[in-house]
């Protein structure tokens, strides 16, 4: 047998049914989104007059590009990725602050780089990079057996002011909160480009991760009357904002200017009746919805394919969440259950709002729906994450199995085994 094949074998064996039910819940999340794309941009292109075929040609390619890229990225052990944390961080720093020099403007926000005939969005490469620092500072602090609870060492330095012991200091206080270092500073920077909602996906999921990690209920709560308080000072900052949430109680109202967008994605949701349309039959695309092909991709969905097809499809993000967290709580280790957690959420929580988004119950914000939406970048860095997930996964549950193994051989050495460490104990909890 060659070493590539007893490669694979090694891998689905410690690859859990939950990572494996995972993975085709994405894959069928993937056919559907490359059918979408070409539904929703067929007509649009014949009408600039260039081949029906454009976007959904350009879909396959990032698509292809990005399954190698995952691949590789489940080949490479995980601690390497975890000791280039800062590099990636860097790296996409850098790549941010040249969006904001020779960075694309399209509808009055500059994200992109243009790279030919392509574009580049760092904000969505720092969503995951993001995550990987965060994952990897914050699994030192859980290892080390720090106290998970923010307040305290916020309150700490000011309650043992004068106090010359190290772990007192204000210098301490913010190497406790360095997991949120580089998120808060990437999230700095989109927000002036101006993207508020992938500023807040940046820095919400490593914020997660505290609650992960053990976070105290009452911190929790606290933190969440926080992030809506800061949510609202940012709406009204800027007026543009604060038009979005007005239009959510009234879109019929505004339905001719602010709020046609909205009002254009419910009629869309709503002609798709029972069982749609039919594929490829639904209207709004034909340029009445406005970014029905990235942002508003589950309106076109939820046309052609009715409230059966649109539930279904919210059903296999909620599953791709169940078997997520339930590989994440299969992971012995801090760091790649940190990392496994933070990457489902990631995907499955931004489909969640983008839905929330289309049907009316949040703002309009620039928030792709994962696999659906078209989008080189958002699809490269979430297939991207699925190689991460399952080279994390499973080279983790490896790691903690001969692990096992050697200390059921020290604990066994000079003495009769008994009948249970015959039968492998421990290889019967796998699942």
């Amino acid at each position: 047998m060659s070493s590539r094949s007893e490669t694979s074998l090694i891998d689905m064996k410690y690859a859990p049914k939950a990572l494996q039910k995972m993975f085709i819940v994405a894959g069928i999340l993937i056919i559907l989104g490359a059918f979408n794309v070409y539904s929703s941009t067929y007509y649009m292109n014949m009408e600039s007059g260039v081949s029906p075929y454009s976007h959904i040609l350009r879909h396959l390619v990032f698509l292809a590009v990005s399954v190698v890229f995952a691949f590789i990225l489940s080949r490479v052990n995980y601690r390497i990725i975890r000791k280039g944390a800062f590099l990636w961080c860097f790296l996409t720093l850098g790549l941010l602050l040249l969006v904001m020099v020779a960075g694309r403007t399209v509808n009055g926000a500059t994200r992109w780089i243009a790279l030919g005939p392509i574009s580049l969005q760092p904000s969505e490469i720092a969503k995951v990079t993001g995550l990987i620092w965060a994952a990897s500072s914050l699994a030192k602090k859980v290892d080390a057996n720090m106290s998970m609870s923010i307040l305290w060492h916020i309150l700490k330095p000011f309650a043992h002011l004068g106090s010359h012991r190290k772990g007192d200091s204000f210098g301490a206080m913010f190497r406790y909160f360095s997991p949120l270092l580089f998120p808060v500073i990437m999230a700095v920077l989109v927000l002036k480009q101006p993207d508020m909602g992938t500023a807040g996906m940046i820095l919400i999921f490593p914020a997660l991760l505290y609650v992960i990690a053990g976070m105290p209920a009452v911190e929790i709560i606290l933190g969440l009357v926080g992030s809506f308080l800061l949510f609202v000072a940012l709406a009204v900052a800027m007026p543009y904002r604060m038009q979005r949430i007005i239009i959510l109680f009234e879109p019929e109202k505004y339905a001719q200017g602010i709020g046609y967008q909205t009002m254009q994605s419910l009629i869309a949701v709503g002609s798709g009746g029972l069982l749609g349309q039919g594929m490829g039959e639904g209207l709004s695309k034909f340029l009445y919805l406005p970014e029905q092909y990235t942002d508003f991709a589950y309106a076109v969905f939820s046309q052609e394919y009715g409230f059966v097809g649109s539930l279904a499809l919210l059903a296999l993000y909620l599953a791709f969440m169940w078997y997520g967290l339930s590989v994440g709580r299969k992971l012995k280790q801090t760091y790649p259950a940190l990392l496994v957690y933070g990457l489902t959420l990631l995907i499955s929580v931004q489909a969640l709002i983008n839905i929330a988004m289309v049907i009316g119950l949040f703002p309009v914000t620039g928030i792709p729906l994962p696999f659906i939406s078209f989008g080189g970048t958002s699809l490269l860095m979430n297939i991207a994450a699925l190689g991460l997930i399952w080279g994390t996964a499973t080279q983790s549950l490896r790691e903690s199995d001969e692990l096992e193994r050697k200390q059921r051989i020290a604990a066994m050495e000079g003495r009769p085994l008994t009948f249970g460490e015959l039968s492998g104990r421990v290889y019967g909890k796998r699942r």
